[in-house]
């Protein structure tokens, strides 16, 4: 039996339930409420010593890292497959993964921090600002990236769904798709249409 080390908020665990959706597997959820600190408590690290959600067991095996995650499921359970078959297609998968797991993730989580952890009228605009600036940024390659395709490898991917995974916190953030990105715009429409995004959100 599959577990996962959950916070519903959290869009790194997000990225792992909505792999576990595409993948039609079943799973027992554990919360872990990062806002009372459960993910730094003893029992916690001895899962994941990072401190972080998410985390996933499976037949003994854990595993943590959302992506690390997700590529697992697509080894362990390889139908549907959500990475490409030609290895050229594959890697660059891999490479969009990796930009979502990083500039935009951070810039993303940086907007996050302001908004909804720090006191009330405390936030800094000036790094919101910079963030923001940053995400607009990303969202542009995204645009260059996608072409003509419906997602950013030709089939759904892992890649679409790191990016996915933040998108529901766009209009809480205050964050928009600038206008010099249609392609993008259709996109987050159309992954936020998906049942296994639905599911997960």
């Amino acid at each position: 039996m599959i577990k996962l080390y959950d916070f519903p908020m959290s869009p790194r665990a997000r990225k792992v339930r909505i792999a576990l959706a595409e993948k039609g597997l079943q799973y027992e959820k554990a919360t872990v409420d990062i806002t009372k600190g459960e993910q730094k408590k003893p029992e916690f690290l001895a899962i994941n010593p990072n401190g972080k959600v998410p985390a996933l067991q499976d037949d003994g095996t854990i595993i943590y890292e959302s992506s690390i995650i997700m590529e697992y499921l697509n080894d362990k359970y390889p139908s549907p497959p959500l990475l490409p078959s030609d290895p050229g297609q594959r890697a660059r998968a891999r490479v969009l993964l990796h930009y979502g797991d990083n500039p935009f993730d951070s810039a993303c989580a940086t907007v996050v921090g302001e908004v909804f952890f720090k006191p009330k009228g405390q936030a800094d605009q000036n790094v919101i600002a910079k963030a923001k600036q940053d995400l607009t940024a990303c969202l542009e390659r995204l645009e260059k990236e996608l072409g003509n395709n419906d997602y950013l490898v030709g089939a759904f991917s892992l890649a679409d769904i790191t990016f996915a995974s933040w998108a529901p916190l766009f209009g809480p953030l205050q964050v928009e798709v600038p206008a010099n990105c249609p392609r993008v715009k259709a996109w987050l429409t159309r992954l936020a249409e998906r049942p296994s995004v639905k599911a997960a959100s």
